[in-house]
């Protein structure tokens, strides 16, 4: 992993004052092994809920005596009372799932040193590449960016951005 860091450092170092031009290199990529990223969700349960609404309607009936100083009251009351309520039952925790395309690139630089580059699909481009050679440029101490070409037309594609996650 020195000798990659010390090569890709080179190769940064080697640029104009200005980094307009990053010095390309030539790669040989033997495989590309494909993979899917299972990113599990956990999302919390929620408890149950109840909303209890009432409507009470009714009458009084009364009768008010008094007799000298004291009043004495006789009267009835009838009310009906209508309530209403709603449940909502709560949800069990569960887990989702989201999947990412990732590629790992094997790969050969000029000095001979095996590489593996990484890259992954929703952040940046990725290819499945196919064996052969292609060039690079490096992208700090990490990554390089790989230049990709068609095989029908043989114009440049674009860049792909690969990191480099070790050796083989």
């Amino acid at each position: 992993m020195r000798k990659l860091l010390a090569v890709v450092l080179l190769a940064a170092a080697t640029s104009t004052a200005w980094g307009k031009e990053k010095p390309v290199i030539i790669i040989q990529v033997v495989g590309t092994d494909a993979s899917v990223r299972d990113i599990a969700i956990h999302h919390s349960a929620t408890a149950d809920t109840s909303t209890t609404n009432c409507n009470t309607n009714g009458n009084v009936n009364g009768t008010a005596t008094t007799y000298g100083d004291t009043t004495y009251v006789n009267g009835t009351t009838t009310a009906n009372t209508d309530c209403q309520t709603t449940s909502t039952p709560g949800q069990p925790a569960y887990t989702s799932h989201t999947y990412i395309q990732q590629q790992y690139v094997h790969a050969i630089m000029p000095d001979g040193q095996h590489i593996t580059l990484w890259c992954q699909a929703g952040f940046r481009k990725c290819a499945n590449l196919a064996a052969g050679t292609y060039q690079a440029e490096a992208d700090g101490d990490k990554a390089l960016r790989l230049y990709v070409y068609s095989l029908v037309t043989h114009k440049r594609m674009g860049k792909i951005k690969y990191r480099v996650a070790g050796t083989w």
